[in-house]
């Protein structure tokens, strides 16, 4: 279980996870290009393909600023940064589905010495409400299907699966 808290001092909040550990959780923001790539080189490559479905050493120009493309509305983006070390180390985002105004595409990203805290799940409850504060009906997430721990946290999130076939499977949550 995680609890979300706010530091003394401090405007940003915080989520203490499961095992103690805290992070701080924001928006990301364009200021956070460098900490991005930095982050996703750091990830296993075993984390960057089950993320990105390719094997990938680094982002190139083009993906990141198609990451860090967020108004915070129709596409939405939350950073959990470690306080101890500054670094980003998770990030969960939507972006609206083209022609479909009421439904967004979700993606998450957790770094591996953090994977199986709590930190996936909390970050995609705060997706979520932002997502129904914007008035969408629809979530929506690609994962391949060999990515167990992701099909895990979108099934005990209440997500259901929406066809898919081969290496990917679709899972859906409409928001009431």
């Amino acid at each position: 279980m995680t609890k979300a808290i706010v530091i003394a001092g401090s405007d940003t909040p915080c989520l203490t996870l499961h095992d103690g550990r805290v992070v701080e959780v924001r928006p990301l923001e364009p200021r956070d290009r460098a900490g991005v790539a930095a982050a996703v080189s750091r990830l296993s490559d075993e984390t960057r393909y089950l993320r990105f479905a390719t094997p990938k050493r680094e982002l190139t120009e083009r993906e990141l600023d198609f990451l860090l493309d967020v108004d915070h509305h129709s596409r939405e983006a939350i950073l959990a940064v470690d306080p101890s070390t500054g670094y980003g180390v998770a990030v969960v985002r939507y972006v609206e589905v083209s022609g479909e105004p009421r439904a967004v595409e979700i993606a998450a990203t957790v770094a591996d010495d953090w994977q199986g805290r709590g930190l996936g799940r909390a970050l995609l409850e705060q997706l979520t409400s932002r997502a129904r504060e914007e008035r969408y009906s629809t979530l929506r997430a690609s994962v391949l299907a060999t990515n167990r721990r992701s099909i895990n946290m979108l099934r005990r999130a209440g997500f259901a699966p929406h066809g898919g076939s081969g290496i990917l499977r679709e899972y859906e949550l409409a928001l009431g």
